[in-house]
């Protein structure tokens, strides 16, 4: 019979909370976090200093710091001008894949994930279109070679920057910068064939690609008013319907459209193909909503709603974009969601599509002010020379002086004033480019590994199950995938960190934690290419075992032979 202090009772009371809240996703898991850290201050197992110091501390700096460099390297279109040279150069498409994923797991050590996969998204579709291929083909492998690649530095991933901080607690110094690089480059050089072979053995469902107006999500969600010298007045719904090939989902208000036919004053939601708006927004008397301006002879735009966008949970109402930007939002795509009511009304969540219409120049800016992604061959993002060079010089010089001996959060903090001083990053801006949901979760829940490893908690844990690495993989894997690759930092570093060489033993956790490949909601990448892709649950979890089964193996040999 184990015997436990109240403190350790209290902290494993909150451990099994935390887990449970986490799984069924009632509550946010920045909300959590905060509940977390609460309850361990009221329990008296950590001090409100201490706890606020998580805050403050290199993780969150470092983390915050990258995601502002990482977002000026994104807007500079410096990416999206590679993209395209790779597939003017390389015509074989195996090989073109191969780099691109190489390519992909590279960068994936010093920017966003998300950010590298909303990049090369548009650059799937040109590459499904030139070899006449269906999309589903390429994105999932898009996604896990983002996810693959940014173990092997401490700031690639929030896991290792976790690691790292409850290292620093333990032992008083910081991993170096760069103490997973050996492992984590074999481990995406073995991954990049695996990766290529998901490509041939994922499912065909996506029609083929054959133009660029095929480059789109699905029917558009377009909301327009009849006005009383409207063409279609007084005609039946299933007329227009037949005779310009779209679908009138509702007339508003309802009580006047019960005949079916179509009034004056009423205003139609309505699914529309996008190479169908044209014909649609030149009907006499039929005036595209929510923005009562028409704009004519414009270009139309799909664009993407990535996790990082700003748009995220606000509706087109919430929006001036029109008097802001010269662009008007005409169609939403919201993936499942039925949608009847206006659109302007609709919360805007990651992974819908909206429909731009406006110069390209304008919608260049709006999409880049608010994380948009375009969903056609060549996007509408404008290449800034001067910003892209500037944010990889910045990158390039804040990992050069942590090498040195700079405080790690020093030196990106550091380069996050050059661009700002330097113009590049707009300093009213800045905090548009963090994500503070995902930095208030790592801050507050580094509390739960702090306190148990200093309740002894931690070792009472490792203490129940056999010292094996693999058993330490597998349950560290699982915890990623299925609650999330924070929460499995934070819970196993402090076991890992019991276990005879402590080194070793996070090595295991770092690489395990970063396996989120099961399912399309353990990692915010799988999720963005989700629909896109029409991938099933089987999808994730049969292609991603392929990788989970592989980086184990990796890992194990490499610890073994060091």
């Amino acid at each position: 019979m184990i015997s436990l202090s109240f403190a350790e009772y209290y902290v494993l009371a909150v451990l099994i909370l935390a887990i449970i809240l986490l799984l069924i996703r009632i509550i946010r898991y920045d909300v959590i976090g905060l509940l977390i850290m609460i309850m361990l201050i009221i329990g008296n197992v950590i001090s409100p200093e201490k706890a606020l110091a998580f805050i403050g501390s290199t993780t969150v700096i470092v983390l915050g710091s990258v995601m502002v460099i990482s977002k000026a390297l994104e807007e500079s279109g410096f990416l999206d001008r590679l993209a395209e040279e790779l597939d003017r150069v390389f015509g074989n498409e195996y090989l073109l894949l191969l780099i691109v994923m190489l390519i992909t797991s590279l960068l994936s050590g010093f920017m966003s994930d998300v950010a590298l996969v909303s990049i090369f998204i548009p650059f799937m579709y040109a590459v499904s279109r030139n070899h006449n291929k269906r999309l589903s083909k390429y994105l999932l492998p898009l996604s896990y070679a983002a996810i693959v690649g940014g173990r092997y530095t401490i700031f690639g991933t929030s896991t290792n920057l976790i690691i790292d901080q409850l290292w620093y607690e333990r032992f008083g110094r910081y991993l170096s910068i760069f103490q997973f690089l050996d492992i984590g480059l074999i481990i995406i050089l073995v991954s990049i064939p695996a990766l290529l072979l998901i490509y041939l053995l994922l499912p065909n469902r996506e029609s083929i690609v054959t133009t660029v107006d095929d480059l789109k999500i699905g029917e558009y969600v377009v909301e327009a008013q009849v006005n009383d010298d409207c063409e279609w007045v007084g005609k039946a719904k299933r007329e227009v319907e037949k005779e310009y090939g779209i679908r009138i989902r509702s007339i508003l208000p309802r009580r006047l459209s019960r005949s079916g036919k179509i009034h004056g004053g009423a205003t139609l939601i309505m699914e529309v193909p996008v190479d169908k708006l044209p014909i649609i927004s030149s009907v006499k008397g039929l005036t595209l909503v929510p923005q009562s301006t028409q704009i004519e002879g414009k270009d139309i735009v799909e664009a993407l709603i990535t996790s990082s966008s700003s748009l995220i949970n606000y509706t087109i109402s919430d929006l001036d974009v029109l008097n802001k930007y010269g662009v008007k939002i005409v169609g939403i795509s919201a993936g499942s969601r039925r949608i009847y009511g206006r659109i302007s009304h609709v919360i805007l969540k990651s992974g819908d599509a909206l429909l731009l219409m406006g110069d390209e120049e304008s919608i260049a800016k709006f999409m880049s002010d608010y994380g948009l992604v375009p969903l056609r061959s060549k996007g509408a993002k404008l290449f800034d020379v001067r910003k892209g060079t500037l944010s990889v010089a910045v990158l390039v010089g804040a990992t050069i002086a942590s090498l040195f001996g700079v405080n790690i959060a020093l030196a990106f903090l550091t380069g996050v004033i050059v661009l700002m001083l330097s113009g590049v990053v707009n300093y009213r801006r800045i905090y548009q480019y963090v994500d503070w949901s995902v930095l208030i979760f790592i801050a507050s829940f580094l509390t739960l590994g702090y306190a148990m490893s200093s309740t002894g908690l931690s070792m009472v844990i490792a203490g129940v199950f056999p010292r094996s690495l693999i058993i330490l993989f597998l349950i560290t894997a699982l915890i990623a995938n299925f609650v999330n690759n924070v929460s499995a930092a934070t819970i196993m570093t402090p076991i890992a960190l019991t276990y005879p060489n402590p080194l070793l033993a996070v090595t295991v956790v770092a690489m395990a934690s970063t396996t989120t490949f099961l399912t399309p909601f353990s990692h915010p990448a799988n999720l963005l290419v989700y629909n896109p892709g029409n991938y099933t649950l089987r999808d994730y979890l049969a292609m991603g075992t392929i990788l989970l089964i592989l980086i184990l193996v990796v890992t194990l040999l490499f610890i073994y032979t060091t």
